[in-house]
């Protein structure tokens, strides 16, 4: 069994409603969206998503998905188990927290894209975005917990 499964296309028209809302420097970046069936964590903390730029063999595999002649800009990676039990506004929060991770670099003439790391622990204006629900990454964290409660462990991702 394949550990990435293809996303609904409700969820690529959430990831798209979200990078156009929020984030217009990203217009033309390419994004594939997978769910990830493994339950992962990094430094102790559930990943609920994560996200991975492109290098160039996999924007060559996936020209022709893509429809483009460079390919897919970044993979966005989705807990499966988790996306499917948290509501439709963590899951925008979720979306939105990984694409402040993306960066386009308007002197860079070959690849523009880039990724850069938080602010803080999270970032700034995802901070003043959720200031409504400031504990809402604690409760999807909450609900990965329920979701993969056992006594094996549990692998740990690279940053």
């Amino acid at each position: 069994m394949n550990r990435f499964e293809d996303v609904s296309d409700y969820v690529t028209a959430l990831v798209d409603r979200v990078q156009g809302q929020w984030f217009p420097e990203l217009a033309r970046a390419r994004l594939k969206v997978l769910f990830d069936t493994k339950r992962r964590k990094s430094r102790g903390n559930w990943v609920l998503a994560r996200i991975q730029r492109t290098n160039e063999v996999l924007r060559h595999l996936t020209k022709e998905e893509a429809r483009s002649e460079v390919g897919y800009d970044y993979i966005l990676y989705l807990d499966k188990a988790v996306w499917e039990a948290v509501d439709e506004k963590d899951r925008i929060r979720i979306v939105r927290h990984e694409l402040r991770h993306c960066f386009y670099d308007i002197e860079t003439t070959t690849t523009p894209y880039k990724l850069v790391g938080h602010d803080v622990e999270d970032f700034l204006m995802e901070i003043e975005l959720n200031k409504d629900d400031p504990r809402w990454r604690e409760r999807c964290a909450a609900v990965a917990s329920s979701l993969y409660d056992t006594d094996g462990p549990v692998p740990d991702e690279e940053d």
